[in-house]
């Protein structure tokens, strides 16, 4: 696992809310090419075996305009989305938002386990 602190402090969040960010990818080979971002903060691309669990921790802005996306590319598929949005913060119950991308495209749950995953997106070709 990776963690990506973006607070002030390393207690966790004094004024807003915190919350971590999971894509774990369910994919077979080849591995699956991501890159997350805000605004603000660039977390890279990565290039992901089956089973890695792609995580970052983070404060939500003082304003409420947190915006936090992902690009994915595997085979000839590829899909952009937020994963993190102010605005749909309650979906992030528990302050996790869980992301797990499968064949047949990328589930979400909100909170942590045990993790009712809901299909959200499909693979674009």
């Amino acid at each position: 696992c990776i963690f990506l602190t973006m607070s002030p402090t390393t207690t966790g969040c004094t004024i807003t809310p915190k919350y971590t960010i999971h894509v774990v990818n369910k994919l077979p080979s080849p591995q699956l090419n991501l890159h997350c971002a805000s605004k603000d903060n660039d977390l890279g691309y990565r290039t992901t075996s089956e089973n890695y669990d792609f995580t970052w921790k983070f404060c939500e802005s003082f304003w409420s305009n947190t915006l936090f996306f992902c690009s994915l590319a595997w085979k000839n598929n590829h899909v952009s989305f937020d994963v993190f949005k102010s605005k749909k913060s309650d979906e992030c119950f528990d302050g996790t938002c869980y992301y797990e991308i499968w064949e047949d495209g990328i589930y979400f749950a909100g909170g942590n386990a045990p993790r009712i995953l809901q299909k959200k997106y499909d693979w674009q070709q």
